[in-house]
């Protein structure tokens, strides 16, 4: 289980890697938490980590894996693939200009898990999130996203629960200042 789990993720990332030129790609650290459903997830800190990909100026890709803390390090992962847009402007303009500083993001997306009766990784969950507060942009460097509220519907065994993340920063590779030096 945990074998393909890493492999998954390692392939999510590699494959971005062919979108990069697009807009800006980073890498995104944070926290995760997961409230109802206490019977397939008993970890309730759960470290966020993963990629984030400029689509356009509005439109972003997060590829994002949620790892237990405690009890069991790294003993509980679970993968979200988010499409999010930007709100009140432009996230990133492809150029030297940066966008704006402060936004909101809205989005959708799949949660793939084991949180089934079953013992493999498929997806499991439909997404549904709001990140009210995200401070930064892309051509900065650096970003930082708070409270972000997601809406997760298990439609294999028709559960809701929901998924907070305090606060995730991005760190970004491309798309930054320096390439426009």
């Amino acid at each position: 289980m945990r074998k393909l789990c890493i492999s998954l993720i390692a392939l999510v990332l590699l494959h971005t890697s062919l979108f990069a030129g697009t807009f800006d790609l980073g890498i995104t650290l944070g926290t995760a938490t997961h409230w109802g459903e206490s019977s397939y997830d008993t970890s309730k800190l759960k470290l966020a980590w993963g990629v984030t990909l400029g689509i356009s100026d509005v439109w972003e890709l997060d590829l994002q894996a949620n790892s237990a803390l405690i009890p069991h390090f790294f003993g509980d992962t679970t993968v979200a693939v988010l499409m999010q847009k930007a709100l009140l402007g432009q996230r990133s303009t492809g150029t030297r200009v940066a966008g704006l500083g402060v936004n909101t993001l809205l989005g959708a997306g799949l949660l793939i898990s084991d949180y089934f009766p079953g013992n493999f990784m498929m997806p499991t969950h439909i997404l549904f999130t709001v990140t009210p507060l995200m401070v930064g942009n892309p051509v900065s460097a650096k970003r930082e996203r708070a409270f972000t509220l997601t809406l997760a519907y298990n439609f294999l065994t028709a559960q809701v629960s929901v998924l907070f993340d305090l606060i995730k920063y991005d760190l970004y590779l491309v798309g930054t200042y320096r390439d426009y030096l």
